[in-house]
């Protein structure tokens, strides 16, 4: 990974791009680096902290116009073409043996993340618009696959593009064996019908605008979810699991689970639900509220591959995405912009990107650092991505070897790991653990 910041690997991809022409003040991988590897986020940073930076770091004395200049299409698909080929470097799978052993090539999980941006790029990343509400927002869709830590894609769109419209879109990508997990937003018939044509795997919530059937001597019939209801309270179940169709149009064979929940949880389900009906002039169906009182999940996974107990246990990673998306939030300010050249936001922001995947290397190779017996550990996100944000400009430092890589992984990077580590919670099973239990060799 660390060839793709090279001199002459920055230097090629901004000559494809157009960005580098002809020799200048400020070369490719002075530019990439000045971005990327840069304390300040976008919110703050200026064209004099560039300036001052480019000065003292770099010895170039250039004025802010001409960096303002700089900022151009250009400048940012050389950028583009950058993270792209970061993308192209794949961590190493790491050896598994468990129940669950080969039965899926990738894990992906998939969300995506809104925040709103200055409204000068409304044109561009429109907003929906209304009263105290943005005119222009910037749409975040990321999957990655938790079995690797490997990046899967990352789009940039404007809002009004949905997830629904986002998984009929990029049905392609789906590959053999791949287990997909997502949230209800990308949930569609199209979609769904797309993994298994693909030969690929779901595991999501079932949708309230998908309905489900029982099939009996070629006969389809709506579920009766009063029975359903009625068969928990009767027996005292914990969990059902049943073989059913998905509309009648597609007939579409899945397993569907059942797991109630807690009277606390269903109350506040039922009131969110009444809430936003009131605002559309209507009224729950008893079908919703008999619904409400579950956790309903679809796949199509079989049951020798995937058990009750499996289900639970992956669909509860699927956090690890909203968790992410936090870190960049909350660490990297991602979302802190502030009015700017529309060449100069999107640079910035590509820039902030590949520094957080960087730093997603980094984390990735210290949750595996450590003895085969502590994996099931593993290190906070969070922590980690709050701690080695202060190591943005020695990580510049260690890219240019002014700095000895070795040196600063023994005297500095391994001693802050170890305090970074997951704190289990009582009755809580870590997403490690998850990982651990079901498909990683301990020995």
């Amino acid at each position: 990974m660390g060839t793709c910041f090279s001199d002459e690997c920055l230097e090629q991809l901004a000559r494809e791009t157009g960005f580098i022409k002809r020799k200048g003040r400020i070369d490719a991988s002075t530019f990439a680096k000045l971005l990327i590897f840069n304390e300040l986020d976008q919110s703050q940073l200026s064209l004099l902290d560039l300036k001052l930076d480019l000065q003292s770091y770099f010895g170039c004395e250039i004025s802010r116009e001409a960096i303002h200049k700089r900022f151009s299409p250009e400048a940012l698909s050389f950028l583009k073409a950058l993270l792209a080929k970061l993308l192209e470097f794949r961590l190493a799978k790491v050896e598994w043996s468990s129940s669950l052993a080969g039965c899926f090539n990738r894990l992906l999980l998939k969300d995506s993340s809104k925040f709103t941006i200055p409204n000068s790029f409304a044109g561009d990343y429109p907003g929906f618009g209304g009263f105290h509400k943005s005119n222009a927002i910037m749409n975040i869709q990321y999957e990655y696959d938790i079995l690797t830590g490997n990046w899967a894609s990352l789009n940039f769109t404007k809002a009004t593009r949905n997830d629904q419209q986002d998984s009929k879109e990029t049905l392609h990508e789906i590959k053999k064996n791949d287990l997909l997990v997502r949230d209800l937003g990308y949930v569609t018939m199209t979609y769904l019908n797309g993994v298994v044509k693909n030969e690929a795997y779901f595991l999501n919530r079932l949708p309230a605008s998908i309905n489900v059937y029982s099939c009996k001597d070629e006969e389809y019939q709506h579920i009766d979810w009063a029975e359903v209801d009625k068969q928990f309270e009767k027996n005292a179940l914990s969990q059902m699991e049943l073989n059913v169709a998905l509309t009648t149009k597609h007939k579409l064979g899945a397993r569907m689970v059942l797991t109630p929940v807690s009277k606390q949880v269903y109350c506040q389900r039922i009131k969110n639900a009444s809430k936003h009906a009131r605002s559309k002039g209507c009224q729950l169906s008893k079908e919703y509220k008999i619904k409400a009182r579950y956790n309903i999940f679809i796949t199509n996974v079989p049951q020798e591959k995937l058990s009750f107990q499996d289900i639970m246990q992956l669909y509860r990673l699927r956090w690890q995405i909203e968790i992410v998306f936090k870190s960049w939030k909350s660490n990297l300010s991602l979302h802190k912009t502030k009015k700017v050249k529309k060449e100069r936001f999107e640079c910035q922001l590509i820039a902030r990107i590949i520094w957080a995947l960087v730093n997603w290397r980094l984390f990735q190779a210290a949750n595996w650092s450590f003895k085969p017996g502590k994996k099931a550990r593993g290190i906070s996100i969070l922590k980690f991505s709050k701690q080695v944000i202060k190591f943005t400009a020695i990580l510049r430092e260690i890219i240019d070897d002014a700095i000895r890589f070795t040196y600063w992984i023994k005297e500095r990077y391994i001693p802050m790991i170890t305090h970074l580590l997951i704190e289990t919670k009582k009755g809580k099973t870590s997403h490690c653990q998850i990982l651990v239990d079901n498909f990683y060799k301990l020995s």
